[in-house]
């Protein structure tokens, strides 16, 4: 942080700490949060300017994330400073904190975040206007402070989610797509497996939704799993029919019969991979 000799007379006058010159806007917790100054006093520049170095560790909420493509999506991190004390109001010295950052260039460690890339960071300033004028009535702009938003852009990394994500879904739609190549005759197994794969999937979309805050959309892993019920379903409706139609028609008639169950289920089958061909390429793009 750099401010000119003014603040740093003012800083001294008014006997401010520098750990609370600003505080971390919209940090989750504060009572683990670290915002440490990185020496005493601030260092002198050329220009009669001061530069104060801080290290600072906290957690950071944000409700403005789209997760209409999880678990593809991107996440944008936002830190946000703004200027604490009354002194820095607009109503009073009109302290304006102008961030320094240019674009593309990330500062600071340990910034990683575990399943996700950094992709960049971006920086904006704008002022924090208040319903209120914390107690300096008649003061104009004296609820309204400097505030400047960072902003790290984070994505998933595309295999890793794949192979959670995707991957078990993909290995229940393989043994439905698989399953009506039993022969027709076969009624319990053909009938036992898509209620079996039914009962998985709404299984696997529980625990992937373990990882996710309420949503009232539906994201593209949720067009997966409701394609999946949408096959499951269908299949089952399929192997209803033809374990019906066998055993209603009569003992010379099995070949024909077997041979039209057959037929119907490689169609099933064409528009089960067809449809899995649509969901994958456009669900995202959909979103």
């Amino acid at each position: 942080m750099k401010w000119p000799e003014s603040i740093q007379q003012l800083i001294q006058s008014d006997q401010l700490p520098i750990s609370e010159l600003v505080e971390l806007v919209n940090q989750v917790e504060s009572y683990d949060a670290q915002l440490e100054p990185d020496s005493n006093e601030p260092q002198r520049l050329a220009g009669g300017r001061y530069l104060q170095l801080f290290r600072f560790s906290s957690k950071f909420y944000d409700d403005q994330q789209n997760l209409r493509n999880f678990p593809f999506e991107s996440l944008e991190l936002p830190i946000s400073l703004e200027v604490r004390p009354s002194q820095f109001s607009m109503g009073a010295q009109g302290i304006v904190l102008v961030p320094k950052l240019r674009d593309g260039e990330l500062q600071g460690d340990s910034v990683s975040l575990n399943g996700y890339s950094v992709e960049g960071v971006a920086s904006s300033s704008a002022i924090h206007s208040y319903t209120t004028s914390f107690g300096e009535e008649g003061v104009a702009n004296a609820g309204e402070y400097s505030i400047a938003t960072f902003e790290i852009s984070y994505r998933t990394n595309g295999w890793a989610a794949f192979y959670r994500f995707v991957l078990p879904w993909l290995a229940v739609m393989v043994i439905l797509l698989l399953t009506p190549n039993l022969e027709g005759n076969l009624n319990d197994l053909r009938l036992a497996i898509p209620s079996t794969a039914l009962l998985t999937l709404v299984f696997l979309q529980g625990g992937a939704h373990a990882d996710l805050p309420a949503l009232d959309y539906l994201t593209f892993l949720d067009k997966l799993y409701l394609f999946g019920y949408v096959v499951a379903t269908a299949e089952f409706w399929l192997f209803v029919w033809g374990s019906n139609l066998i055993s209603r028609a009569p003992e010379a008639e099995h070949t024909q019969v077997m041979d039209r169950i057959n037929r119907v289920d490689l169609i099933y089958q064409i528009t089960t991979i067809a449809g899995c061909f649509i969901i994958l390429l456009l669900g995202r793009s959909g979103a």
